[in-house]
């Protein structure tokens, strides 16, 4: 596995322990955030949308089938950290389970990386306000450690 996707995979799992374990009720304000995810016009399903902030925590959501995802900062809080945020958008992902223990098979890399592990997309998060974040990805260049 290349280095890009370690350190995806890596993100990826920070987020997704990070979303199991929790930091209680308490820590740092967070505002909420969603939007939808197309590429070339199209909803993006399931693609992992990593939010990462400048000082704190990343949040991190999977996209449904409409390509709408809402930003989880901890298993029991929505949201994401206000001020500038860091955007990584992949549909990179290792097989494992999900939360009940059903099995999630490996998935390739649709998403250019432009958009993911060299990605410039940033969204200012608003406190106090519902933020919407709309990513509308263009296909084409490279993508990655997945592309032969």
């Amino acid at each position: 596995m290349g280095k890009v996707a370690v350190r995806l995979s890596s993100l990826a799992g920070i987020v997704v322990l990070g979303l199991i374990c929790g930091c209680g009720p308490g820590g740092p304000e967070i505002a909420s955030v969603e939007g939808t995810v197309t590429m070339d016009g199209k909803p993006l399903a399931n693609a992992a949308v990593v939010f990462i902030p400048e000082n704190g925590r990343p949040a991190g959501a999977t996209t449904d089938s409409q390509g709408h995802y809402v930003l989880n900062f901890t298993s029991g809080r929505k949201g994401a950290i206000p001020g500038k945020n860091s955007i990584r958008i992949t549909t990179l992902r290792d097989a494992g389970e999900d939360e009940n223990g059903n099995p999630i098979p490996a998935q390739r890399e649709t998403v250019p990386m432009k958009y993911n592990a060299a990605s410039e997309l940033t969204f200012e998060v608003k406190e106090g306000e519902k933020n919407v974040a709309n990513f509308d990805l263009v296909s084409g260049g490279p993508l990655g450690p997945t592309e032969e």
